[in-house]
């Protein structure tokens, strides 16, 4: 099998996406010993970033490490998924709702100038819809997001973009008007109904991500329930 190179900055977090990737295209599944070596082949790194992809992956729940033993996938269930977006749908809410309660005109009009861009972007052209609604996002958390905040959601970073696009039976306009209808809030200066729209909108998005993934057979729907 090919390498695949990746930049020397920010290795680990490639590392990260890598092994997110192996498990949610099925080929790592819960209990599955993650080969450390052949990680490092893969993607022709050496054993340092790989170690602090684990350290980053094990505080996320996703592996845990068993001394002399290896490092394992955690179990991949219905329940574990759910509660993720529950989780980041919270943390979430509570930034956007920091944002309408100081209704940055600055801020407002950069999130406004997103949506636009997202609702301009050639049917079909995932990967930009992506890369918009990842750039919404971050520019809510770090305007709305206190310090402490900002350091919890960040632990997401590698996640989202991933289960994001595997995601793939959301509609453009669905996209474009779940993030809509949060700006429209924030700029009405309604934080509880832009928290509500957004924690809304990620359990939308977790039972979608479920169900994508039962029809891989990565996980099934009745795991963790």
């Amino acid at each position: 099998m090919a390498r695949r190179p990746v930049p020397r900055s920010k290795t680990s977090t490639a590392v990260v996406d890598y092994i997110l990737e192996q498990i949610f295209e099925g080929h790592l599944r819960s209990g599955d010993r993650i080969d450390l070596e052949q990680v490092c082949r893969e993607l022709d790194v050496s054993r340092l970033p790989v170690r602090e992809a684990i350290v980053m992956l094990e505080r996320d729940g996703i592996v845990s490490s068993a001394y002399h033993r290896g490092v394992f996938v955690e179990p991949f269930d219905t329940r574990s998924i759910n509660d993720d977006f529950e989780i980041i749908g919270l943390l979430s809410g509570v930034a956007v709702r920091h944002l309408a309660e100081e209704r940055d005109a600055e801020v407002i009009a950069a999130l406004e100038g997103l949506v636009d861009e997202l609702r301009a972007v050639p049917q079909g052209d995932r990967e930009r819809v992506v890369e918009l609604v990842r750039l919404i996002l971050t520019t809510e958390h770090r305007a709305g997001g206190s310090r402490r905040l900002r350091a919890e959601l960040r632990a997401f970073s590698g996640y989202l973009p991933l289960v994001f696009r595997i995601s793939t039976n959301r509609s453009q306009v669905d996209t474009v008007e779940a993030h809509a209808r949060v700006v429209r809030a924030i700029a009405a200066g309604d934080g509880e109904k832009a928290a509500r729209h957004r924690l809304d909108d990620f359990r939308e998005a977790g039972q979608r991500v479920v169900a994508e993934l039962a029809r891989r057979g990565v996980l099934s729907t009745e795991a963790g329930s």
